[in-house]
């Protein structure tokens, strides 16, 4: 870890040592009494020790009407993960494809992902964020009228730290690698209580160093089959990444059952590197970059700040409102060289990104007791956004030189209702609606461009729990949500590539686009035979109209991928789940607790012929396994999870593959004492290469590029100190 990060670990665990001698003289029996009013219900039953926390979980996701599967820190941590986004991978009907967190297998813009319930700014990277910050992550199967309907395949939201009932103070630090990989990181927190006021903080500073080589295969083919250019690349990617991620909760209990609440989020992180490229030309047309060497450097920096008021009324009302900002600033630089087979440069080119983000927000909801068995709520979503980015690009072509100023703003408004009935002790409901409106505005060089979308969604859910049949239940959901366009989406800006083809184009975006309009049907059967056991099977349908797919087209000499509203889509999934301790079905078992999770997902595009007709390159077939052991002082467990590979067709020309990944881990966990304890995983024991291709079928033939990425098996090892 490079010193200046391992200085300030030192100098935050003497803070925390001081902080703890003098939170000692809090009075125990004034704290126990005041933690009961402090949390709310559903981070108060999170906030239990370990049994407790796992029944309360269970009880979330059996008894509420809107489903929601509840994944707790003790189940994020357990594998040492670096990032939360490498523990995503292991939580039911959640796939990873690099850094895009997928649910029914859809991502960029089908699954929404919140932190603390908002949209997080433009710069912030889910592998940026350590598990330990983390208190719970929740899985949205169907849309709620509270979030955003930006949910198409479901919602993942992140909640940080809250919860406090007494004061400890934990330190941990890690590192692990793997051939040609290093990483380190140490975690503190802290947490306590006194009088009115309880606190968290938490900050986490990592390091990781990369060697990652790869090798692609580019052919292309005329109408007539002959062969007109192969050529074979060897790339080698040196990277360096360092980083800091803050965290600070602050409550305070006012008059009566009135609390503030003060939330900030920050990290800040800088990395830098070189790729290698070698290229070998097998055919007479000439590559005209055989080697080229790229450099890059850059930093980013994120801030989020929420304060929160909860007020209760004489008549039993609450009202829950938020107002929070948030700022994001990234630089980044890459300058690429490219020679030709003489050694002369032939590729001077320099690139400059800068791009900050600033916004502000406001949240809210009442809940009214008006009617008995029934939770009626209002509330209000409102959000300003101001992005302002900054690309020079430097060519010895003149051609190709520019310096390229473009902001654009993000105004959203969204307003919903919701009531949860309890019609009888067996069946109830969820009514919601929510209508939300987003205007956005881009101005840059020779560009003034603004759209307006508006969408209204009704939403229903319903839980019948079968009479005679204790731990049988039925759930039904029928919701409308929809997919925005992206800001990059939106914006006519000409991004090129260093060497123009059909299956490496230019980019450009649409100011016409509009948003994509999905009705989703879901449906589950759930069975809880026992304390921490549960048999599922759901099923799912989402109708798309006005889907968004880009399209690669010769435009005057270079090809240039745009995204343009083209037909409907049409998604089924399949999701069985089981978990369930051993105990359950043996009696004289271990301590082992199994779970298991199957999707099978299927879906069509409209006017794109098969086979390989999917949406959004969605793997037809993802599992996870994994079981955990406790005996005495020692802890262990394994995890398997596979993601089938296959072809999908994106257009009428553009096809991709992607290869099938099967991850293994494993874990082993010793107690020293009860504060002291090593935790040691070893990871990718499968050594599963990545291996992706492109293929790209035009009227005057086919271009077809395969990169082959090597994975090598990993280990972690970290040290977890409580003070």
């Amino acid at each position: 870890m490079p010193r200046r990060l391992l200085l300030v670990s030192l100098l935050t665990i003497g803070i925390i040592h001081a902080q703890k001698e003098a939170a000692a003289q809090v009075d125990t029996t004034l704290v126990a009494k005041e933690s009961a009013a402090a949390v709310a219900p559903k981070d108060a039953a999170l906030a239990t020790p370990s049994v407790e926390i796992r029944g309360a979980v269970d009880a979330i996701r059996r008894n509420e009407t809107a489903t929601r599967i509840v994944v707790t820190n003790e189940e994020l941590v357990k594998y040492g993960d670096q990032n939360v986004l490498d523990a995503m991978k292991r939580l039911p009907g959640v796939t990873v494809q690099g850094t895009s967190v997928r649910m029914r297998g859809l991502g960029n813009g089908y699954t929404q992902v919140l932190v603390n319930g908002e949209r997080p700014s433009a710069g912030f990277s889910l592998d940026t964020l350590a598990p330990d910050m983390v208190e719970r992550v929740e899985i949205v199967r169907a849309a709620t009228a509270e979030f955003s309907t930006q949910a198409i395949a479901g919602t993942i939201n992140i909640v940080l730290k809250r919860a406090v009932t007494k004061g400890t103070s934990e330190v941990k630090v890690l590192a692990g690698g793997a051939d040609g990989q290093r990483n380190a990181s140490t975690n503190l927190s802290t947490s306590d209580r006194s009088d009115k006021l309880s606190y968290t903080l938490g900050a986490n500073l990592n390091f990781n160093r990369n060697i990652n080589p790869s090798y692609s295969a580019v052919e292309a083919h005329a109408a007539n089959g002959a062969l007109t250019e192969k050529r074979n690349t060897t790339s080698v990617n040196t990277s360096q990444a360092e980083g800091i991620n803050l965290n600070s909760r602050l409550n305070w209990q006012l008059k009566g059952e009135d609390s503030f609440t003060w939330q900030t989020f920050a990290s800040q992180g800088y990395f830098k590197g070189n790729n290698d490229d070698r290229t070998a030309t097998l055919t007479e047309a000439a590559y005209p970059y055989p080697l080229l060497v790229a450099s890059f450097d850059g930093m980013f920096r994120n801030l989020r700040s929420d304060m929160n008021w909860v007020a209760k009324f004489i008549d039993g009302g609450t009202l829950d409102a938020k107002l929070g900002i948030s700022s994001s600033d990234n630089e980044r630089f890459v300058g690429r060289r490219g020679r030709n087979t003489a050694n002369a440069l032939v590729l001077d080119r320099d690139y400059t990104t800068r791009g900050k983000d600033r916004g502000i927000s406001t949240t809210g909801k009442y809940t009214a007791p008006w009617l008995s068995g029934h939770a009626i709520a209002f509330g209000w979503d409102f959000g300003y956004a101001k992005y302002h980015e900054n690309e020079v690009q430097d060519d010895t072509d003149v051609q190709l030189d520019f310096n390229n100023n473009y902001g654009a703003t993000i105004t959203r408004l969204a307003a919903f209702a919701q009531d949860e009935w309890d019609i009888t002790k067996d069946l109830s409901l969820y009514l919601g609606a929510r209508w939300e409106g987003v205007r956005t505005h881009a101005t840059s060089i020779g560009i003034d461009s603004g759209s307006h979308l508006s969408v209204l969604s009704p939403l229903m859910q319903a839980l019948y729990k079968i009479p005679g049949h204790k731990g049988d239940q039925l759930r039904f959901a029928l919701t409308r949500t929809y997919k925005a366009p992206g800001l990059w989406q939106l914006v006519p800006r000409h991004f090129y590539n260093a060497f123009n083809t059909a299956v490496s184009p230019d980019s450009s975006g649409n100011p016409e686009l509009k948003p994509e309009l999905a009705l989703g049907i879901d449906a589950a059967i759930e069975h809880y035979w026992s304390e921490g056991a549960l048999l599922s099977v759901a099923v799912s349908s989402r109708e798309i109209e006005g889907l968004i797919r880009n399209e690669v087209r010769l435009v005057g000499d270079r090809y240039v991928s745009a995204p343009y509203n083209q037909g409907k889509a049409h998604v089924r999934g399949l999701e069985l789940e089981a978990k369930f301790p051993l105990k359950a079905v043996m009696k004289d078992a271990p301590d082992l607790d199994v779970r298991a999770s199957i999707s099978r997902n299927w879906s069509t595009v409209d006017g794109v012929p098969g086979p390989g007709s999917r949406l959004d390159n969605q793997p037809r077939l993802s599992a996870n396994f994994g079981a955990d052991i406790k005996l005495g002082p020692w802890n262990g467990g394994g995890s398997f999870s596979y993601v089938e590979g296959s072809w999908s067709r994106t257009s009428l020309t553009d096809s991709r593959f992607n290869s099938s990944r099967r991850d293994l881990e494993a874990y082993l966990l010793y107690k020293f004492t009860p504060k002291i304890q090593l935790r040691i995983t070893a990871r990718d024991l499968l050594r599963p290469d990545n291996v992706s291709k492109l293929r790209f079928d035009g009227p005057d033939g086919n271009y077809d590029s395969m990169t082959t990425s090597p994975v090598r098996p990993g280990w972690r090892i970290a040290y977890e100190h409580k003070l």
